[in-house]
């Protein structure tokens, strides 16, 4: 299969019997979970691969998300497209945290909906690194996942469920006709929608539909495939649907073809391990209660610490650091843009509006990432400048984006110290605008953040006031000329 990354995961990997192993995992799989859910200690299995590495339980219905979604919908009426507007709105959102927090009432008022998402404590959207959900195209224009989740799916969930019910219960039929809306590349969290209504509503949705395969378990059931003597995957579900009772006579229910496609994708990544082309870090690893998360790092070094003179101007959004940096340059000190401030500007300039920009969140982050760690590791340490917040933010934009910074990068982190950090304090008024898109509770949030993992790094922030420009300019330079 022309692109797919897993397509060679199992070249020359021994496998006498793929069938069997298929099985053996299941069961190894599924008495982790019961060993988990009875609350035994870690480890749950003698496996080191089971014990370190991340894997789906056997079973759909075990999983925290496939809970939530369940507790969610649970008091939903009779009427389809609220049930199909809900399964959406919880395949967009797909964690367990968030949709445990919110009513399916606020469904119907996409503006709250919109606010007590943005009101949570955390990121509302399960890790995007682990479940991406691309923006979507209607009628000509983009939809980021929240604007997608909160107010497209009220909009179209008539629409939606007659495309579903075209598909005259056929997964496939019904995927493709919903995307034929939605116009995304990635349909899986739309056929995973599909597949929750099928549980549902089998009158709708057949859950012994055939599914497609997805990149991830081709290259398992090729084997299984090949081992059975068989034309095709969907054929090769069905055999091995007929099997389970001879090889797992105990399981607690029979298998669908979407558990075979998905368990076939899990024994490919166990099986890789095995194999040595999967390896146990960044989002491989498995560690208790925590989400997988992508790691982003850069090339190791051993860098000696270094005390910069770099004064940072930080502060959540909309503090008013641009404007104490004008002053500050209009004042006669070298002054640093913002990165991302930067590269949002010259997007705009070439016609692509801050919303367009950061559609995908992870990709955004990354060039961000990328940018700032090249701006402060070249600037120079003995010279005193002023910049508009440093790679502390950066950082914690990339972990509400899912993203997670290796040893190395924490390492140069650690050793490139900033001399001072000035934090502005919030001001009183507050306006959203064409590159600043959080509300003013968001503002807020992520202000606590910032100030949180600036503490985390060793750095006593100080605070600066809320006040007029010329206040703030006169605090920070007179700080500066009696602490220098």
């Amino acid at each position: 299969m022309t692109g797919n990354p897993y397509a060679q995961a199992l070249d020359g990997l021994q496998l006498d019997d793929p069938v069997v192993a298929f099985f053996d995992f299941c069961r190894e799989r599924e008495q982790v979970r019961m060993r988990r859910d009875s609350g035994a200690a870690p480890p749950w299995s003698a496996d080191p691969i089971l014990q370190n590495g991340r894997f789906l339980n056997v079973f759909r219905e075990d999983d925290r998300g496939s809970k939530a979604i369940a507790r969610f919908t649970a008091d939903l009426g009779p009427k389809l497209s609220d049930l199909v507007q809900a399964l959406f709105f919880a395949r967009w959102c797909n964690k367990q945290t968030s949709l445990d927090s919110l009513s399916p009432e606020l469904l119907l008022q996409p503006s709250e909906l919109r606010q007590a998402l943005e009101s949570l404590p955390d990121p509302p959207w399960c890790n995007v690194t682990a479940y991406p959900v691309e923006p979507v195209r209607w009628r000509g224009l983009l939809y980021s996942r929240l604007d997608t989740a909160t107010t497209l799916f009220a909009e179209l969930k008539e629409q939606i469920s007659e495309a579903i019910v075209s598909g005259e219960g056929d997964v496939i039929r019904a995927t493709s006709a919903v995307n034929s809306m939605l116009g995304m590349d990635n349909d899986f969290p739309i056929f995973m929608a599909i597949i929750d209504l099928a549980d549902r509503r089998p009158d709708i949705v057949d859950p012994a539909s055939p599914v497609p395969t997805g990149i991830g378990a081709v290259a398992y059931l090729d084997r299984l495939q090949q081992h059975l003597g068989l034309d095709n995957h969907q054929q090769t579900a069905e055999q091995m649907i007929k099997l389970q009772p001879h090889y797992w006579p105990a399981a607690k229910r029979g298998f669908q073809p979407i558990d075979i496609e998905y368990l076939s994708c899990e024994c490919r990544k166990y099986y890789s391990y095995v194999n040595g082309t999967k390896q146990f870090s960044g989002k491989n690893r498995f560690h208790p209660n925590a989400g997988a998360r992508l790691l982003f790092d850069i090339t190791a070094s051993s860098p000696a610490q270094t005390q910069s003179q770099i004064q940072v101007i930080a502060g959540g959004p909309c503090s008013g650091k641009t404007s104490l940096l004008q002053a500050l340059a209009a004042a006669g000190h070298r002054v640093e843009p913002e990165t991302a401030e930067c590269a949002l500007q010259q997007g705009l300039a070439s016609g692509r509006s801050a919303h367009e920009q950061r559609l995908d969140p992870v990709q955004w982050q990354r060039h961000i990432m990328t940018l700032d760690h090249q701006l402060f590791d070249q600037l120079p340490s003995d010279e005193l400048l002023f910049t508009d917040t440093s790679f502390i933010e950066t950082l914690v934009f990339g972990r509400r984006a899912g993203l997670e910074i290796g040893p190395n990068l924490d390492q140069w982190l650690r050793c490139k110290r900033y001399k001072r950090v000035f934090f502005l304090e919030p001001l009183d008024h507050y306006q959203q605008s064409s590159v600043r898109l959080e509300s003013r509770h968001l503002a807020q949030q992520i202000s606590t953040e910032i100030k949180s993992t600036y503490a985390q790094y060793g750095y006593d922030v100080i605070a600066v006031p809320a006040g007029s420009i010329a206040d703030r300019l006169d605090f920070v330079t007179q700080f500066i000329s009696t602490e220098s």
